[in-house]
Order: C-alpha cells, then sequence, then structure tokens
C-alpha cells in the first residue's frame, strides 16, 4: 500500500471528522462522548498554522486513511510556544499497517523546523494501542492523572506522555517495527534480478528476522528508555553472523541485514 503524507486542506475535513468520530464508541481514545460535526471543527482547523502547527494527513489511493494533528499546548501561552500536543487518528479499517508510526515519526523528525523542542500526548490507560506507540518512539510517561475522565459511568485515569526532542534523540533514524520491514523488504526486492533463491521468499526471511530482532528486544528493555536504535543494530549483527554470506541461498539476506544495520550506525554517529 503506497501511502503519502501531506498538509491537510480545508476539502479533508469531512474525512478528519469521520475518522475521529469512529474512534469515540470505542470509549478508550476520546473524551467525547458525542459525535463532532465538520462546523464544529472548523475553528480548530483554522487554527493550526501549517507552518508551525500542521495538521497532516496519510493518503492511500486518494482516499484519507488517518491523520495527525500538532497543537498549541497549556492553551497557546507563550513560554510553551516550543511544546506541542501531537493527536494521531487512523481509519478503522487501515489501523495496524504501520501508518501511525510513519506519521509519527515524520513529526518527529519535522519538529525542530516548526520550532518545536517537546512533544507531548495524552491516552487513558486502556489505550494500550497508543501507549505502546508513542513508547516505541521513545516518548515517557511524564504524569499520571488517576479517575479524572467518565465515560459511561466507568472512570478512566489518563496518562501525559513527553519526548524532548534533543540532538541525541534527532541523532537517531527513528523506526518502528513495521517501517523497518517495509525498508527491508523493499531492499530485497529490489535484487530479484540477482543470483540466489526467490525474492518472495528473501522477503520473508527478513521481515522474519526485523520482526524476531524488535520483539527480543522489546523484553530485553522491558520498557525501559533506551537508544533503540542501537540496540537494534547490535541484535541484527548478532543475527547476521550466523548466515553465510558466501552461500548463494544466504547472501542476500546477510546483506539485507547489513545494510540496515550499517544504515544504523550511520545515524547514530552522525
Amino acid at each position: 500500500m503506497n501511502v503519502r503524507l501531506r498538509d491537510a486542506t480545508l476539502e479533508d475535513l469531512a474525512s478528519i471528522v469521520e475518522i475521529y468520530n469512529s474512534t469515540i464508541p470505542s470509549r478508550i481514545v476520546s473524551a467525547d462522548t458525542e459525535p463532532v460535526t465538520v462546523e464544529q471543527r472548523l475553528s480548530w482547523f483554522h487554527e493550526h498554522d501549517p507552518s508551525r502547527r500542521p495538521i497532516r494527513v496519510a493518503e492511500a489511493d486518494g482516499e484519507v486513511v488517518g491523520w495527525l494533528s500538532l497543537s498549541d499546548f497549556y492553551d497557546g501561552r507563550p513560554a510553551y510556544n516550543g511544546t506541542a500536543e501531537i493527536g494521531i487518528y487512523v481509519k478503522e479499517d487501515h489501523r495496524g499497517k504501520g501508518i501511525g508510526g510513519r506519521m509519527l515519526e515524520e513529526a518527529i523528525r519535522r519538529a525542530p523546523d516548526l520550532g518545536i523542542e517537546t512533544l507531548t500526548a495524552g491516552a487513558f490507560t486502556t489505550n494500550e494501542s497508543s501507549l505502546g506507540l508513542f513508547g516505541r518512539f521513545g516518548f515517557e510517561r511524564w504524569a499520571y492523572f488517576p479517575r479524572v475522565a467518565e465515560l459511561d459511568g466507568d472512570e478512566r485515569d489518563l496518562v501525559v506522555l513527553g519526548l524532548r526532542l534533543t540532538a541525541e534523540t534527532m541523532g537517531e533514524e527513528l523506526l518502528d517495527p513495521e517501517e523497518a520491514e517495509r525498508r527491508i523488504t523493499q531492499f530485497v526486492t529490489s535484487a530479484g534480478e540477482l543470483p540466489g533463491p526467490p525474492v518472495e521468499e528473501l522477503a520473508e526471511q527478513t521481515a522474519a528476522l526485523i520482526r524476531a530482532t524488535w520483539t527480543d528486544l522489546e523484553k530485553i528493555m522491558e520498557g525501559k528508555a533506551h537508544n533503540k536504535v542501537l540496540a537494534t543494530q547490535l541484535l541484527l549483527s548478532q543475527r547476521a553472523r550466523v548466515l553465510q554470506p558466501d552461500d548463494p541461498e544466504q547472501w542476500r539476506l546477510f546483506a539485507a541485514s547489513t545494510l540496515l544495520s550499517g544504515m544504523v550506525i550511520r545515524n547514530v554517529e552522525g
């Protein structure tokens, strides 16, 4: 699936509202209890200046399948100009395909150009998917508000997550598992004319290698703050050593692993 990220236009607002409203019934994502209308969101849309607080949409085959907003923190008071609150929403039938991760990665990468030094996000403790997504990109739990929301008679706890965009943070290439798998599979596929086993088999082997690396990484780090990119490089290098680069059945898989490891090293050192 080819997904393009771009600034939202007014014509996208209906799709943005539709995606947002689809999250309300679950009582996990939104603190709204009733659907909102396009008219109600007009002022919100116009408050977002693309040069400092953009709304970005993910578009696939001409359809908006997700969106991300960067909003002023704490009522937009001047002292907080370097801090923005982030919100991410993905269309129901496109969740779990890495779209949220791609939008979050782009927001982190572009943040310095938007004058943003700190990103924050809020999530109910029951919203495990959002907490997991932000956690994979280095967000930490900065605040905890017990029982601050009530939905259908059930009280909800709110977690405030934060990420300080230091030089060390921006030196990493932030990849979630889906994006890492996409890149490495693209590399293997592009080598289809070279000797070796079928491309499909290599792609499956490489994707499995990436998934195993990230699974083991999560177990080892147990959710603690760490340099995920460097840790990924070390685990990939460890796995690559058991492959045989002079074996025509394995050399492209070895090359793919080495390519990702090299990309990681360059970004950490740079």
